[in-house]
């Protein structure tokens, strides 16, 4: 089944997420608008060139009309699945049980759509369901940002209220994800390992996030190979894509490499870009260990008898000649004794 007949079967006609797919408050292409302006009568002759407005009002025009043309499409898309569009106190309205997002308030992103909103209003509902546990208040689905927007901006957040099921929630969740396709490789594969935790079967995760049984294991993998106080640090780094993600956890399975990344990322900058993060962080795991020093023998006496110097899979014994002449010669001797006596030593 297609993502767009998934959500459609949860809320009976194409949902209002839907409308802004790539972007949830980004405006709207005009493209359906001309079609319909330019239907049913015949083409006039063309009229005679107008002076040609100044670029800065064209646009304006331009996404004056795109958001009115999207804000009549949302009510529209709503009033078709029986659901009203209600004006919900931001207060009442709680997170979804499985979050798929990790910064759904950070980066300049999102104090531009919180702008847009101040500007014009919120032109896309987002979708709740009643709270399963607490009458009068209500799970969100979908639209986490825009809720947050409206919510720090003191306004009530335009919602549609549908009656879903945990299963249903998160497939409407995922399904309008992937549609907007804006979440990152590390986002989705979070999500699909929290909805293994929370027990739900593999078929249903691959639809949730329209993905195949192959793509789904190394999303799992991924995610639970990473600690999550690191990935978290790091954030989505939307462009590390999937290869750098999975060779990044390849990585940390090593002790000394996950310390290292833990080392680099202390101290970040938290509003840092987050892509700037995941470099940061991989070239820490990427990173040789360092050597040891070497190490110096001394006798009883306090004398530097010699020095081990250990490089990899060789070790050096490095007699000083001058503190203990034909010392060297001596352990020679006894090297296959004390050989045996290593072998002996258990």
């Amino acid at each position: 089944m297609s993502r767009r007949n998934l959500l459609t079967n949860l809320l009976g006609s194409e949902p209002p997420g839907r409308l802004a797919a790539a972007n949830p408050e980004a405006p709207a292409s005009g493209g359906e608008l001309a079609a319909a302006n330019s239907s049913g009568a015949p083409s006039p002759a063309a009229p005679p060139p107008r002076p040609r407005a100044p670029a800065g009002a064209v646009r304006a025009m331009s996404l004056t009309l795109d958001r009115i043309e999207e804000e009549s499409r949302a009510l529209r898309a709503a009033m078709a699945t029986g659901a009203a569009i209600v004006d919900l106190d931001p207060e009442t309205i709680e997170p979804a049980f499985i979050r798929d997002r990790l910064d759904e308030a950070a980066g300049p992103d999102f104090e531009a759509l919180k702008e847009s909103i101040r500007a014009h209003g919120q032109s896309v509902p987002i979708l709740v369901r009643p709270h399963p546990d607490a009458e009068g208040r209500y799970q969100a689905v979908y639209g986490h940002r825009r809720l947050r927007a409206a919510r720090e901006l003191g306004l009530k957040a335009r919602a549609v209220v549908r009656r879903l099921d945990d299963r249903e929630l998160v497939i409407a969740q995922g399904v309008e994800n992937s549609a907007r396709r804006d979440l990152s490789f590390i986002e989705r594969a979070l999500f699909a390992r929290a909805l293994e935790a929370s027990g739900y079967d593999r078929p249903a995760i691959m639809a949730a996030l329209s993905t195949d049984k192959t793509e789904l294991s190394k999303m799992i993998a991924t995610a639970r190979a990473l600690p999550e106080t690191i990935v978290r640090a790091i954030g989505p780094a939307p462009r590390a894509g999937r290869r750098r993600w999975m060779q990044l956890s390849e990585l940390m399975k090593s002790r000394e490499a996950a310390r290292r990344v833990e080392t680099a990322l202390v101290g970040l900058d938290p509003e840092a870009d987050t892509d700037a993060r995941f470099v940061r962080a991989l070239a820490a795991a990427m990173a040789p260990a360092p050597r040891p020093a070497p190490e110096t023998i001394r006798g009883a006496d306090g004398a530097a008898l010699a020095r081990v110097k250990r490089d990899g899979a060789a070790t050096l014994l490095r007699f000083d000649e001058k503190t203990a002449p034909d010392f060297a010669d001596f352990v020679a001797a006894r090297l296959a004794a004390l050989y045996e006596e290593f072998r002996r030593r258990d």
